[in-house]
């Protein structure tokens, strides 16, 4: 340690003593706390100018590593790190009242450290004068849901594409290595997106195996594994995921489930601390997610597009949109949530023969596609969404205005790729006019 690093060391022993240990706080802390600090800061942070000029900033520096700490509960031994020196006396009660404690502290800035007689006198005229000023740098600090949008927009680029069963059983075997160590709260919510992938593939596969051939007690099982993998990635995914649950029982015949959890995503996503494509209603995001973690924070805010591969059967009505797809070089269909959800409604409500909710879901999904002002249904989605209208409005009989969906479907930038399902589907509705 130079000079610097002990008068820093030196100025939060005398912190520490003069007002961080408060009466109920006394015996929470002690003087090689405040040397481990300096000790991780030093080694850590290569920028830092340990220098008398820089001496509050360096105070600073250690002060916040401090306050993480005692948030989460963990000092590590700087010579055995893997030792956690607040196990016994930083926990429970104690350590909710000393992190509340040193929070109000820290929401003082540097000013605190007028709290203390010693240091006060020597920092009190500089202060009142204005001839010593000192930058926190908090106006730097990420907010947290500008954190979280961050990481979600990056989790949206990592993905596992497994295509045999070996591949699934390595990447379950390595994700389950992985959760055996110690992670951050990132990486936990990448592993779960990972796993939530992994599981959402293998439940499709399944599923891609039940065949007319197999006999009824085998594709029962086949599908009832299936069915509880797709739970399963529900459970641990984002709130989106519960459509590919739905897609799965629709493909099953189970409309009557389908429509249960169409419902439950139709109570969740609307909501304005749900946060899709970046777009977010930050101060309900902030006021809803308090002290919530960030697993479940993604669980219950985060939605994605829809993504349907083409090597899997998700539903019949959309695999001619997957086969042009894959004709024009493959990859992956994307489709926006919200017209996901409303497609599915109709579809369900019209194999149960329920003429006006399909009716009415398919007015609700036209007036989406008509008023959206680009938040819900991105402008690279509209040739999909207005796709998916018209297969909507041609299942339930209206084939002009399938036609004129199909139609404003070809008007749109090609992001999908689906103009020869477009045009087939065009040719084979003007082919059935001209034999009515």
């Amino acid at each position: 340690m130079n000079h610097c690093q002990f008068l820093c060391y030196g100025l939060l022993k005398i912190f520490l003593k003069e007002v961080i240990n408060s009466t109920e706080n006394e015996s929470c802390l002690c003087s090689y706390f405040m040397k481990t600090v300096v000790f991780w800061v030093i080694q850590n942070d290569n920028h830092m100018a340990w220098v008398p000029e820089n001496l509050l900033m360096c105070f600073w520096t250690c002060f916040k590593l401090l306050i993480s700490w005692v948030h989460r509960g963990e000092c590590p031994n700087f010579f055995i790190p893997q030792n956690n020196m607040f196990r016994v006396k930083v926990v429970g009660q104690t350590q909710c009242a000393l992190f509340d404690h040193l929070f109000g502290l820290y929401c003082k800035g540097i000013s605190c450290l007028l709290l203390s007689p010693t240091i006060g006198k020597y920092l009190y005229m500089p202060m009142v004068d204005r001839t010593l000023t000192f930058r926190t740098d908090e106006g730097s600090v990420i907010q947290s849901c500008r954190l979280d949008m961050c990481l979600f927009d990056e989790l949206a680029f990592v993905g596992i594409n497994p295509t045999t069963l070996k591949e699934f059983s390595v990447l379950l075997i390595s994700i389950e290595q992985i959760q055996m160590y110690r992670l951050s709260s990132f990486q936990i919510v990448t592993v779960q997106i990972f796993l939530c992938e992994l599981l959402e593939h293998f439940s499709w596969l399944l599923s891609g195996q039940i065949t007319e051939e197999l006999s009824n007690k085998k594709r029962a099982y086949v599908c009832d594994n299936s069915l509880q993998m797709m739970k399963l990635a529900t459970k641990i995914g984002c709130a989106s995921e519960i459509l590919y649950l739905a897609m799965l029982y629709f493909k099953n015949g189970q409309y009557e489930q389908s429509l249960r959890c169409l419902q439950r995503a139709q109570e969740e996503m609307p909501k304005p601390y749900v946060m899709y494509n970046g777009q977010v209603n930050e101060e309900m995001y902030r006021r809803a997610m308090a002290g919530v973690s960030l697993s479940d924070r993604m669980r219950k805010c985060l939605i994605y597009d829809i993504e349907l591969y083409d090597k899997y059967v998700y539903i019949d009505e959309l695999v001619p949109e997957q086969e042009a797809k894959k004709a024009d070089g493959g990859g992956i269909l994307l489709i926006p949530p919200l017209v996901m959800l409303q497609m599915l409604f109709v579809l369900n409500h019209h194999k149960l023969g329920d003429t006006v909710r399909s009716q009415q879901s398919l007015q609700d999904l036209h007036t989406l596609l008509l008023y959206d002002d680009g938040t819900r249904v991105l402008e690279d989605l509209r040739d999909i969404s207005w796709q998916i209208l018209g297969i909507c409005q041609q299942t339930c009989g209206d084939y002009q205005g399938a036609l004129n969906s199909f139609q404003c479907s070809l008007q749109q930038s090609p992001f999908n790729a689906i103009q020869r399902a477009t045009m087939f589907r065009i040719q084979r509705i003007n082919d059935f006019l001209m034999q009515r």
